[in-house]
């Protein structure tokens, strides 16, 4: 039987060493999701903090824009990738000019949404003198 050499058993250490530690790192048990600690947003980008002190800035991954009946009442829907979500709600005055004739008032009102609402006020006989 022949005999192995401490040069020659150094080099199988080492081999052995070195592939089981690639085996090792690439057979890991992945470890479970994190748990989150808290959820915050500020508008369009959502902070996730995960209770082992770590914490994740997202961009929202969709936005959607609606109008509430009032058309000054503006709410964006951001949205992102986990699922969640967060409205942010604004007020937009819409813009008003007025039109004056000999016998009447024309208020006209521009809104952000799309929406124009004309008011027109006629002189009343019986404010005349």
């Amino acid at each position: 039987m022949p005999k192995i050499t401490p040069c020659l058993l150094a080099i199988i250490i080492s081999s052995v060493l070195t592939a089981c530690a690639g085996w090792r790192a690439s057979h890991e048990a992945l470890p479970s999701s994190r748990a989150v600690s808290s959820r915050t947003y500020d508008t369009d980008k959502l902070v996730v903090q995960y209770a082992d002190g770590t914490s994740v800035s997202k961009k929202a991954i969709s936005a959607v824009v609606t109008w509430a009946d009032d058309h000054i009442t503006k709410t964006i829907t951001y949205t992102f990738d986990d699922g969640t979500s967060n409205p942010a709600v604004s007020i937009v005055p819409g813009v008003t000019s007025i039109v004056y004739a000999v016998d009447s008032e024309t208020v006209v009102t521009q809104y952000a949404d799309g929406t124009t609402a004309i008011s027109t006020n006629k002189e009343r006989a019986s404010l005349k003198k």
